[in-house]
């Protein structure tokens, strides 16, 4: 998996690793069944990963939190209005609606500093592997693609970027969507790149307690405990 993310989006051996591990974590028997994940694995519900307030999903209380909803994902698009590529100001305007919208809407509406953090990490990604990483502009027509046909849009003429996408490069980004949304960070966070490892490896951000049992147990059989020194 690292090796691929490498070659496929140019993202870090160190992002790789932890998000690799939070995938194998969301097994419901990661430490018997071998150490793997499918995508049908990633829908549970808060389970590292998947989480309310998606760009493109249904909440979990729908009862489909997996499938593309273009409906949801056209609220996104709205904010791109006559907009060429996407931007660090605007993403981070259309990831806070997302959020804002759900929590009026679904009274089951889940949103812990586990969430906010993967939440602001996600945009990160997609403007980082279909953009530029340290500026986060992405052609629009890139990331339609990645989220509309859920492919690599190499036929538009991508390519994966030349600055490597990193814990680094993503923490400084979820960090500039923060300051542009202007949205509170949650008592005890230190948004950044330590904060996204942290969650990732089922640690408490705030507190550097163990939150999620499977995700840690994992992360000591993947070797992921090692990027924790400093946290």
């Amino acid at each position: 998996m690292i090796d691929c993310l490498k070659r496929g989006l140019n993202v870090g051996a160190d992002f790789a690793t932890v998000v690799g591990t939070a995938g194998i974590a969301s097994n419901p028997n990661p430490l018997t069944s071998g150490l793997y994940f499918d995508l049908d694995m990633l829908d549970r519900h808060d389970f590292v990963i998947e989480h309310d307030g998606s760009l493109s999903r249904a909440d979990a209380s729908t009862g489909n939190n997996y499938s593309f909803n273009q409906t949801i994902w056209d609220t996104v698009l709205d904010y791109y209005s006559g907009m060429d590529n996407a931007t660090i100001p605007v993403a981070s305007k259309a990831r806070f609606n997302r959020i804002s919208t759900e929590a009026a809407r679904d009274p089951n509406f889940s949103y812990s500093p586990v969430q906010f953090i993967l939440s602001y990490g996600e945009t990160a990604l997609y403007l980082s592997t279909m953009g530029d990483p340290i500026t986060g502009v992405a052609p629009l027509e890139y990331v339609r693609s990645l989220f509309e046909d859920e492919r690599l849009p190499y036929e538009l003429g991508w390519q994966p970027p030349k600055t490597e996408t990193t814990l680094a490069t993503l923490g400084a980004m979820a960090l500039e969507l923060n300051a542009a949304s202007g949205e509170q960070v949650p008592e005890g966070v230190i948004l950044g790149e330590k904060s996204l490892r942290a969650v990732l490896l089922g640690l408490n951000a705030a507190t550097g307690e163990i939150e999620n049992n499977a995700a840690y147990a994992v992360a000591k059989l993947t070797g992921a405990l090692g990027s924790l020194i400093g946290l």
